[in-house]
């Protein structure tokens, strides 16, 4: 397993968010080693016909990202995980994606604890949820450095 990779915490949150439609001949199973593939891809800068043998076809990855990047799939994805963080279903405005930068302000997300004012209690953040928006929002200025 590479740093890249999603861990088994994260692919069982992740893995019912994704869109059915895409399932061949049964391999589900093949969203996770796609994903992994575009996680390498944003993390490393790799170019795409240089991607690892273990994330399958290259161009396999490449579609599916492209075609994810220009449906909104990433941006649904990422804005379900941050509402499941926030616990509330509703999307806060906790990231902001350039081109160049991943910007949090949102103080729950880059740490375990967040104070909820209306409470007046600290709630704990879910890490899982915390590296998974982290993820996808790398993915997702990926697609807008590229795009």
């Amino acid at each position: 397993m590479l740093h890249s990779d999603l861990t088994n915490a994260e692919w069982e949150r992740l893995m019912p968010l994704l869109p059915d439609g895409e399932v061949q001949q049964g391999r589900r199973g093949d969203h996770r080693t796609v994903i992994n593939g575009v996680l390498y891809q944003a993390r490393t800068g790799a170019p795409w016909r240089s991607l690892p043998d273990r994330f399958g076809c290259w161009i396999t990855v490449y579609k599916r990202q492209r075609r994810w990047a220009a449906d909104g799939t990433w941006q649904r994805l990422f804005s379900e995980v941050q509402a499941a963080q926030d616990g509330d279903g509703q999307v806060g405005g906790g990231v902001s994606v350039t081109a160049g930068v991943v910007r949090i302000f949102d103080v729950g997300l880059s740490s375990q604890v967040a104070y909820d004012e209306g409470a007046g209690l600290a709630q704990q953040r879910d890490p899982v949820l915390a590296s998974l928006a982290l993820r996808l929002a790398e993915v997702i200025q990926m697609g807008r450095r590229k795009g």
